[in-house]
């Protein structure tokens, strides 16, 4: 196993970490050419063999199993090619973007992410290029998924905690337009979350970032001339359910029985025949215990 006890250690407490795979370099020039292909054509991703067989690799299963401490996991989320492109100068400062691009994807308690198996999306990025700084490499603040999942502990009624986990992206000062407001991240720690600076999440080609999207993250300009080249798959653990909006739970229920189809029979299980864990979870009716200026 090529993730390690003490890489799990430091996903625990920085929410984030970047591990080896065991795709050899003509692997990931096959999933290179297929991410190449599909971005090209606009194609359905399960459309190409080449990119399936990236999905269906038994390593990210395992990786799953671990990271979600269960026994059994299937997909939740995540399956297109994901670019990021390089951008037109000038480039904003760093305080600029991470203002306006932190974030957090998914809402937990801490005791999500403390159960056996974990009530939590295990979310894999695996790199098909390399991801320098400049390449639009993701911003992440180390950390941040322990006191935001702590805070949702302490404010959120039993019945709200029942509803979880979910998709549901939240910001620390949020426009009167975004889709959650007034719902926010609060300031929890001493410094102010948009004046702390981020870490780049840099790696080498065939690289993993395993990311906890309960911390703040944000998107990131690619000041290169190529872009950053990635494949996301997130999972989660048999028998948790999970929330997603309508129209990601929609697509997910059309997309999925599709790629099932074209995976191997022996690597089917890891797409769920129903979708019986799967409730819908939308920014309406809002919550009113994350508002903003609530105590």
């Amino acid at each position: 196993m090529l993730f390690t006890d003490a890489q799990m250690r430091q996903y625990d407490e920085e929410g984030a970490v970047t591990i080896d795979s065991p795709f050899t370099t003509e692997e990931l020039d096959r999933a290179e050419a297929a991410w190449d292909r599909l971005k090209a054509s606009g194609r359905p991703p399960y459309e190409d063999p080449d990119y399936v067989d990236v999905v269906q690799h038994p390593y990210f299963e395992e990786i799953a199993k671990k990271v979600l401490r269960a026994e059994s996991v299937h997909l939740w989320w995540g399956l297109s090619p994901h670019e990021r492109a390089p951008s037109s100068a000038p480039f904003a400062s760093v305080r600029e973007q991470w203002g306006n691009g932190c974030h957090v994807d998914i809402q937990a308690t801490w005791e999500d992410f403390q159960a056996t198996p974990r009530r939590m999306r295990a979310e894999l990025w695996f790199w098909v290029n390399d991801v320098p700084e400049h390449r639009g490499a993701m911003r992440i603040l180390p950390g941040s998924h322990r006191p935001i999942m702590e805070h949702w502990s302490r404010v959120l009624t039993p019945e709200h905690k029942a509803m979880l986990p979910r998709v549901h992206g939240l910001r620390p000062e949020p426009s009167d337009t975004a889709p959650a407001y007034p719902e926010h991240v609060p300031e929890l720690v001493d410094t102010p979350w948009l004046e702390q600076e981020p870490v780049p999440a840099v790696a080498r080609r065939g690289q993993i970032l395993i990311l906890c999207s309960g911390g703040l993250h944000s998107a990131w300009q690619n000041e290169d001339t190529v872009p950053r080249k990635g494949m996301g798959t997130s999972w989660i653990a048999t028998g948790v359910s999970c929330g997603l909006p309508k129209s990601q739970r929609d697509g997910l229920m059309s997309f999925f029985p599709r790629l099932r189809e074209k995976l191997r029979p022996e690597r089917a299980h890891i797409v769920p025949e129903n979708f019986d864990w799967l409730f819908e979870s939308d920014y309406e009716p809002k919550w009113s215990e994350t508002f903003l200026g609530a105590i």
